[in-house]
């Protein structure tokens, strides 16, 4: 199943021309710390989105140095550690985001993350569930809880609650958003071929399209690597890597799996996957920033 959408400049030129923008008034008119730390943040948010990751976590770091209680900075610190491989620093700008702001509800859910990719599946599943308390109803989170009782209590198990959770929503929810169809998909009321068919109705809105694709990807991949099938998993991961949508998890972390993969059978010497280069391309929306 190949489904492809082209990304469209619009948002890469859009975001330049706010980085020239927030940089004069960092230079004219950032008096106060708090001033500077913002501007920083928001710096951080766009250079991120034009996968340029080492000028945001430089300006996610300088936020911190002029307010160090800026708990959205630490999150997508966090995040970074955690794709980095670098779990307890990730845990430990997650726990510090979380102090700092108890409704950064989102470190919750980056936080059990990187709590199940490091083998830590009874925190990550309370993580989850804190995150389900405050946005009920999330498909992803349904997913995520999926894979971390899936290590608990073994698959059976694992399905049984997802079946239970998704049902217990409205239809009216369920129809509303596309990544229930996922859902559907892990629960076996959804083939694979009908999952494409309903995506490729997107291909008039191909930004929406691809988010779709790089998501839906991902998951399949997860969904695959459960089934002991780790070449598909591989190759659904670099169609979703291939999507460059480089603001979502599922991108970050797939580049991730990918690394995995390639270290387990010697495909690769390193976990960490090469950087993309620091050109100018779009990107998407983190759970960070929702």
């Amino acid at each position: 199943h190949l489904l492809f959408a082209a990304p469209s400049p619009e948002t890469a030129h859009r975001d330049q021309v706010l980085l020239a923008r927030l940089s004069q008034l960092l230079d004219t008119r950032a008096v106060t710390p708090e001033d500077r730390s913002q501007i920083y943040y928001e710096l951080g948010v766009i250079y991120d989105r034009l996968v340029m990751e080492d000028m945001a976590r430089s300006m996610f770091v300088n936020a911190l140095a002029e307010k160090a209680d800026l708990a959205p900075a630490h999150n997508f610190l966090g995040i970074y550690m955690g794709t980095d491989g670098e779990f307890q620093d990730a845990i430990t700008y997650f726990n510090e985001a979380l102090e700092l702001e108890p409704d950064e509800y989102y470190a919750n859910f980056n936080r059990g993350i990187v709590l199940y990719y490091g083998g830590r599946f009874k925190l990550a599943r309370e993580d989850m569930l804190a995150f389900m308390r405050r946005v009920p109803g999330d498909p992803y989170i349904l997913l995520w809880t999926y894979m971390v009782e899936c290590e608990l209590y073994g698959s059976e198990r694992a399905r049984a609650a997802l079946a239970l959770r998704y049902d217990a929503l409205s239809e009216e929810k369920r129809q509303a958003e596309w990544g229930f169809n996922l859902v559907k998909l892990y629960l076996g009321r959804l083939s694979e071929s009908r999952f494409f068919t309903e995506t490729a109705t997107y291909r008039d809105r191909p930004a929406l399209l691809n988010e779709h694709l790089c998501e839906g990807y991902f998951y399949l991949a997860k969904l695959k690597q459960f089934e002991g099938q780790d070449k598909l998993a591989y190759d659904y991961y670099r169609l979703a890597v291939g999507t460059h949508r480089y603001g979502f998890l599922e991108y970050r972390y797939g580049r991730m799996e990918m690394a995995r993969l390639e270290q387990r059978y010697g495909l690769r010497r390193s976990l960490k996957p090469e950087e993309p280069q620091e050109s100018a391309r779009p990107g998407g929306d983190t759970p960070a920033e929702q």
